[in-house]
């Protein structure tokens, strides 16, 4: 996979430190088109949404969009160790503090893409900031505190992630995964905070199929539409064509 092509900033996020953001497609061009935010998963990296931008299936969004990818601190493929008492922002300080990637960029309003941890941080991110967001779409999400379930499947995403002979650094995971195992729960605030339309992605096979269908309940009919994709956890990565699908209908409304 060839980063070159994407630009790369440094945003200094309040509560959060320094995140690395990329840039895939031409943002003064498309500034007033359609613009992604996206946030990765625990054991994943921001390259697992360049990886789907460049699928054949995105083609068509891919020439009239542009897409900022958020790598959260220390997940960058090849990261070196964060010190000893390093600790990962909360999910709640991430959600919130977003929104000064977009002030830094001059982008007015995004639709947010989230998956698994990175999902729970863009609704929270929506919840904060209901003016800067168009839409958001999110794969496995939870808006429920942690059971803890997520740790046996780290591992086994984590071998998948690699990339030009890199590979994620193991203590800043576990870093993250802890942040995410003490979040808080959003589903109560959920039709408080959220007034734009909600598009919920699952895979059949994950164990947040549940969770997902809590936050489809939980939410008025008119906003929230949620997509079961069958025999996959991991619709991003085993079903790149059905989320692009999806997006592409959740855009045209």
């Amino acid at each position: 996979m060839d980063l070159s092509d994407l630009s790369h900033h440094v945003v200094t996020l309040e509560q959060c430190g320094p995140v690395s953001v990329y840039i895939q497609g031409d943002l003064d061009k498309q500034r007033d088109g359609t613009v992604f935010l996206t946030v990765h998963d625990v054991g994943s990296s921001f390259t697992s949404w360049v990886n789907w931008v460049m699928d054949i299936s995105m083609e068509e969004i891919r020439k009239r969009s542009v897409f900022i990818h958020i790598a959260l601190p220390g997940q960058e493929l090849g990261a070196v160790d964060r010190p000893g008492d390093w600790k990962f922002p909360c999910m709640k300080d991430v959600g919130l503090n977003l929104v000064t990637v977009l002030d830094n960029l001059r982008i007015q309003r995004v639709v947010g893409l989230g998956d698994g941890a990175g999902a729970n941080i863009i609704t929270r991110f929506g919840m904060c900031h209901p003016s800067r967001v168009l839409g958001v779409v999110t794969i496995n999400n939870t808006a429920t505190a942690s059971m803890g379930r997520f740790m046996d499947r780290l591992r086994e995403k984590m071998k998948s992630v690699k990339g030009d002979g890199q590979s994620l650094n193991e203590k800043n995971v576990s870093k993250f995964a802890e942040a995410y195992r003490k979040r808080t729960e959003i589903i109560l605030d959920l039709n408080k905070k959220i007034n734009f339309d909600v598009l919920l992605i699952a895979g059949i096979k994950s164990k947040y199929v549940q969770d997902t269908e809590a936050i489809h309940k939980e939410m008025s009919a008119g906003l929230c539409s949620m997509i079961k994709i069958e025999d996959v956890s991991e619709p991003l990565t085993e079903t790149p064509g059905r989320v692009s699908e999806a997006v592409l209908l959740f855009c045209q409304g």
